[in-house]
């Protein structure tokens, strides 16, 4: 039996229920135990052509037609496209604005040799010494063909 008043019986009701419910609402998760959470790992899959000779590219640029967007420009079909093509949405430098034109295999190793020079002003610092990667990166770059 219970010799508590009928007003303190409903104090108590709503303290011991309402009170935990409210603190759980308004914190989520916190008021979980943590083993409730989700902790399996999910998998998320590498970008296309992140196993190629390109595969330094696709940290900023995608290579598929139509690649999602990244933070730099998409790379499939470049060789032979405008120069600065997606002026729309991304900011390029003056200089590489100023260099005009397409992009040929000799202007993309020079590019790739040294932006900076290339492209006084570049915000691309990459420096690829080695010809023969070059020469393979932009041979892998050509077999890039736009469905658009």
């Amino acid at each position: 039996m219970n010799h508590l008043p009928p007003n303190k019986i409903i104090r108590r009701a709503f303290f011991g229920f309402a009170v935990p419910t409210l603190v759980a609402v308004f914190f989520g998760a916190a008021a979980q135990p943590a083993a409730a959470a989700d902790a399996t790992p999910r998998y998320i899959p590498p970008p296309w052509g992140f196993d190629t000779v390109a595969g330094g590219c696709v940290v900023c640029h995608s290579l598929e037609a139509g690649g999602p967007f990244r933070v730099a420009p998409n790379l499939n079909g470049i060789v032979g496209a405008e120069k600065a093509r997606a002026r729309e949405w991304y900011a390029y430098s003056p200089g590489l604005l100023a260099k005009g034109g397409t992009w040929s295999e000799s202007d993309l190793d020079q590019f790739f040799t040294d932006a900076s020079k290339f492209a006084p002003g570049s915000k691309k610092t990459m420096r690829l010494r080695d010809p023969e990667k070059r020469r393979k990166i932009i041979d892998f770059l050509k077999t890039l063909k736009s469905e658009d």
